[in-house]
């Protein structure tokens, strides 16, 4: 049976407040059992005191970006940062943390498409072996927006289904971060759960809502709180998961205008967790 449970991520609904004990308190205030962290934080505060943290208030960290671009930096940085990645991923899955996720940017000035192909399944694919040992699994998120690409002298992968193909060229533990904006924005379609076919495929969820606007002329860095418009079937995207037996976490990535008005944290956090109950209950 599917189980779905809401997760936070700090960062991406601008919270300021940095130490992670804190976090946990903030989450645990406003409702949240479940976060996200990053790797580098976790390490810094030292695994044990990370999981008596947890313990302590009751939380789960659910899921952690890849701490580089694997595909963005140079040979040289990527085998350095390759070298740093074991100890980083023993750290999370010690926590209790078994998935991890990194955006794929959709084109390149400078590969064309197979090049550009190839070196996303030569460099993922180290990544997720690594992961593989610690039990970590790998996400892949699909840009959607067409604004995103346009500019691009060669185009590169845009939708749920395509993404879904270089992460089983990945590696096993390669799959999906499946984000409602980047599904709207880049194909819509009805039959998306259908394509991917498996809950397993689906590795970490994002929910948000699009302002209104020729959908050609959307940008990746406004959109709205879970609900916020209505313009996205939310209810789509979450009972689209309920049916696939996906399991796992949800998390708002709104980048909202009205986050971005409120200053306090405990405001962005309460207003976060109010949307997120709203679609949550099927309200809006």
């Amino acid at each position: 049976m599917s189980q779905l449970y809401q997760s936070i991520n700090f960062g991406v609904i601008g919270v300021q407040e940095t130490d992670l004990e804190k976090k946990m308190q903030l989450a645990k205030r406003h409702g949240f059992t479940h976060m996200e962290a990053g790797a580098d934080e976790v390490t810094a505060c030292g695994v044990e005191k990370v999981k008596a943290l947890l313990q302590q208030y009751g939380m789960e960290i659910t899921c952690f970006n890849v701490p580089f671009h694997p595909v963005q930096v140079s040979e040289e940085e990527f085998a350095s940062r390759m070298e740093a990645l074991p100890a980083q991923a023993k750290a999370m899955s010690q926590v209790g943390c078994s998935r991890s996720i990194i955006w794929i940017i959709p084109g390149s000035d400078t590969l064309p498409y197979e090049e550009n192909y190839a070196l996303h399944v030569r460099r993922l694919s180290q990544v997720a072996r690594v992961y593989g040992e610690y039990g970590i699994r790998l996400g892949l998120e699909f840009i959607g927006p067409y604004t995103a690409r346009k500019n691009s002298k060669y185009p590169f992968l845009y939708t749920a289904e395509k993404m879904l193909e270089l992460a089983r060229d990945c590696g096993e533990n390669v799959g999906l971060l499946f984000d409602s904006w980047h599904w709207f924005t880049g194909a819509d379609n009805r039959d998306v759960f259908a394509h991917i076919g498996d809950p397993g495929a689906i590795v970490n969820v994002h929910i948000n809502d699009a302002p209104e606007g020729p959908l050609e002329e959307l940008v990746d860095s406004t959109r709205g709180l879970p609900g916020e418009t209505g313009r996205i079937d939310i209810q789509f995207v979450l009972n689209g998961l309920r049916q696939l037996g996906y399991d796992g976490p949800v998390v708002a990535e709104p980048f909202s205008p009205l986050l971005s008005a409120l200053s306090d944290d405990e405001e962005k956090t309460a207003l976060v967790k109010k949307h997120m109950d709203l679609v949550w209950n099927g309200s809006v």
